[in-house]
């Protein structure tokens, strides 16, 4: 009969089992080591929010705004002829009312009211003639119109309402952008044409009291004036002092 004794194995069940070898002792080691790691990130994980370790925080770090700081004085209470003391009153009506017309903006740039009486002529009493002898490139029109959205921002804090005065100096910022890339594709009198009649149909909503017009380009308007009056290649721009256009009165 065979006897586990004679042949070098031991009838103890613990005994029979083959001895670690050095290497495999310490595969065991690093094993535990890495199961002593992941339990240690799942009771991170596991940890109410409201208690925050150093390392965790080093893992779900969000970025935080400052708060908002101004040392400026500020504005409330004031005014609109109090803050924009060279514009008359009555033009600063016009423009809280939605009432100013976009060929009234001469009015707004000290270079031009003095003589803003000579650019506006009327016709029976129907027709108002404004060109590009009034406004012969674009920045001669940024700067009143910078001035109108300005006093319109004004007017929209002094309710109060945060949003409002947030989107109109946005809309208006992108529709100065829109307008500056316009001139770089089309002839300026053909975006200033553009210009009037966006104006006049933002004015409309206005009234209603949607300001976020002011940010979409108007395709039928830029298929009546601009398309077909693109810059000629190569031929730098010339402005054209004397082309003027009739715009019905509102």
């Amino acid at each position: 009969m065979f006897d586990p004794s004679q042949q070098g194995f031991s009838s103890d069940p613990q005994e029979a089992q083959p001895q670690d070898t050095p290497a495999a002792q310490g595969s065991k080691a690093a094993m535990a080591g890495m199961m002593t790691m992941l339990c240690a990130f799942a009771a991170l994980a596991n940890q109410s929010p409201g208690v925050a370790t150093p390392l965790a925080g080093q893992f779900n770090r969000t970025p935080s705004f400052p708060a908002f700081i101004s040392t400026d004085q500020s504005s409330a209470g004031k005014s609109l002829p109090a803050l924009f003391p060279a514009i008359e009153t009555s033009v600063l009506l016009d423009i809280a009312r939605h009432e100013f017309c976009p060929m009234d903006l001469c009015k707004l740039d000290p270079a031009l009211r003095f003589r803003c009486a000579e650019m506006e002529q009327t016709d029976s009493g129907s027709l108002r003639i404004t060109g590009t002898k009034d406004y012969p490139v674009l920045h001669t029109l940024l700067i009143p119109l910078s001035t109108y959205f300005s006093i319109l921002q004004a007017f929209a804090a002094s309710s109060s309402d945060a949003h409002a005065t947030f989107v109109i100096g946005n809309r208006a910022a992108r529709y100065i952008s829109h307008l500056a890339s316009l001139n770089q594709k089309y002839e300026w009198a053909a975006v200033l044409q553009y210009h009037i009649h966006f104006y006049l149909n933002r004015r409309q909503e206005m009234l209603t009291g949607s300001y976020t017009g002011w940010a979409k380009p108007d395709d039928l308007l830029l298929t009546e004036f601009c398309l077909g009056n693109a810059h000629m290649s190569g031929n730098p721009r010339k402005p054209a002092g004397r082309l003027m256009y009739l715009v019905p009165l509102p």
